[in-house]
């Protein structure tokens, strides 16, 4: 999330007397846009320079085709092969679901805050920007989550029961359950204001918390946002971040001290060096990226929310255009990933491209994709101890 916006100024209120009691909230007295309307201001807001403007639609441009494109093919590639329906394809399909997203819902409603001097997207966008952007984003965590953790099961503790189809869809539902429950005090927090200046009509979107006296000098905190923030990037992120770590960790630890019981030829152990060696680097190449993604951007709410009152370096706001811009371009590299680690997913990205049937879909073995049963004897002994 992007934070509190640097649209306009904060909130008016009134405290009622010369000092103010610690702990009580701050009474916030609504105000009449048009109670400016016969003075002047200075400021014009951010004027972008029509350089930084056209950077910044470029790069968002080529994100948002690469998001939306190579996340539809993943969803058609998934949905149109049956050899690909698999626990953890699903759970591709889930993840894929939340990229496509971030591409639709996000991206603009971002490039258009940060080329504007004003909002430009009216409340009801300004309700919903934050809401649909927690849920996704937390659709996607849980999701990588629930990934490793059936991944972990597979190849660690290969002969424990599995995620079944039913469970799998539970999961999935769980999972959006619990990003819609997070992200609804979004809509409650978020506001459009706006004051109707002589010479400008100011308007800006930004999160209005209660917020609460901490002294009487009437210095003031939001405990709401946060405890929200704390727990949003704490326990959402970085434990979930720990978990992958951890299991991802296993995960390759097994995969390369494993030996296959029993004798085996050199043409199976061959192809399980092969298998080992993709898995392991799909696995990095997935766990790597989301990490370096999306952790400037937690950082960034964390000293947002913890920062001390009138800390603001002049060059924050760049910085966190750049962090939400690489989060958001996460979306864009997954489908990336999985076409250029994965000879199924990348034969069927070709075929969609040439706009021709997938009949021969079922003869590629999906071998890069862990959890994907191969139609080959001398690999399917391979794979099924992976």
């Amino acid at each position: 999330m992007e934070g509190t916006s640097n649209f306009g100024p904060p909130n008016i209120t009134s405290n009622g007397s010369s000092k103010c009691v610690p702990g009580s909230f701050v009474e916030v007295i609504p105000i009449d846009p048009r109670i400016v309307e016969n003075q002047t201001t200075s400021s014009a807001g951010t004027v972008y320079p029509d350089w930084e403007r056209a950077m910044k639609i470029t790069f968002y441009t080529f994100s948002f085709i690469m998001a939306v494109c190579g996340n539809s093919m993943v969803i058609l590639t998934i949905l149109l092969n049956k050899k690909m329906k698999t626990t953890t394809n699903c759970l591709i399909l889930n993840l894929a679901v939340s990229d496509l997203l971030i591409g639709l819902l996000c991206m603009w409603v971002h490039l258009g805050s940060q080329i504007e001097p004003e909002w430009p997207f009216g409340s009801v966008v300004c309700k919903m920007k934050h809401f649909v952007q927690v849920i996704v984003v937390t659709s996607s965590t849980l999701t990588l989550m629930v990934i490793s953790a059936d991944r972990l099961v597979a190849i660690v503790f290969p002969l424990r029961s599995r995620l079944s189809p039913l469970l799998t869809g539970m999961a999935i539902g769980l999972t959006w359950l619990i990003s819609i429950g997070t992200a609804l005090p979004q809509l409650i927090v978020m506001e459009q204001k706006e004051l109707f200046w002589k010479n400008r009509h100011e308007v800006w979107c930004e999160e209005s918390w209660p917020r609460v006296y901490v002294n009487e000098d009437c210095d003031v905190t939001e405990p709401g946002r946060k405890v929200y923030y704390t727990v949003y990037v704490v326990v959402i992120y970085f434990l979930s971040v720990v978990f992958m770590v951890a299991a991802y960790t296993l995960i390759m630890v097994t995969i390369v001290t494993r030996k296959l019981p029993g004798t085996v030829t050199d043409s199976i152990v061959a192809a399980q060096d092969k298998s080992k060696r993709k898995v392991v680097r799909m696995l990095m190449a997935v766990v790597v990226t989301f990490i370096v993604c999306w952790t400037p951007q937690q950082l960034l709410l964390l000293w947002q929310v913890y920062r001390v009152p009138g800390e603001y370096p002049h060059y924050i706001d760049g910085l966190k255009y750049a962090a939400l811009y690489i989060a958001y371009s996460n979306s864009s590299i997954n489908p990336l990933l999985y076409g250029g680690l994965n000879e199924h997913f990348r034969r069927s990205f070709m075929h969609i491209c040439q706009c021709t049937r997938l009949r021969n879909r079922n003869r590629v073995a999906p071998e890069s994709i862990p959890g994907v049963v191969e139609t080959h004897a001398e690999t399917d002994h391979v794979q099924t101890n992976l």
